[in-house]
């Protein structure tokens, strides 16, 4: 029998996932979106710590695109954002995935900490979410 209560060390433990497509006319080279992704990562920390998460479990970030790939990760100090992967040509569109993992803060925290993060992060770099369901991939 799977016993589907939250394992203690667990508890208080929230997380949050999403994804979406981000663009501008003018493209982006691969130092640029990595900066992108690196201001993302302390944004989100900063987001989630502002709303009163106690510890920052994991976020990561995937950016894909045709010219290439970047995994961003931090576990919430700024010191310890790591961005990876194969920049690519420049690009002017390409698609974000968010994974959330924080303890201290309820579902809904997390997910308006995340959408905070990318809506502020994407307006610095001059980017646009495009709405859901209009992929072109």
């Amino acid at each position: 029998m799977n016993d589907l209560r939250i394992h203690p060390l667990h508890e208080g433990t929230s997380a949050y996932a999403t994804a979406c497509f981000l663009s501008r006319e003018k493209n982006m080279d691969g130092a640029e979106l990595r900066r992108f992704a690196e201001r993302l990562m302390h944004s989100l920390s900063a987001s989630s710590i502002k709303r009163g998460a106690k510890v920052i479990g994991h976020i990561k970030a995937y950016i894909e695109h045709q010219e290439g790939f970047l995994h961003a990760h931090t576990v919430g100090e700024p010191g310890d954002i790591t961005v990876d992967g194969r920049d690519g040509g420049p690009v002017g569109r390409f698609k974000l995935v968010v994974n959330s993992i924080i303890f201290g803060l309820p579902e809904e925290a997390v997910k308006d900490a995340a959408d905070e993060a990318i809506r502020e992060t994407s307006a610095l770099f001059g980017l646009v979410r495009e709405p859901a369901g209009l992929s072109r991939e």
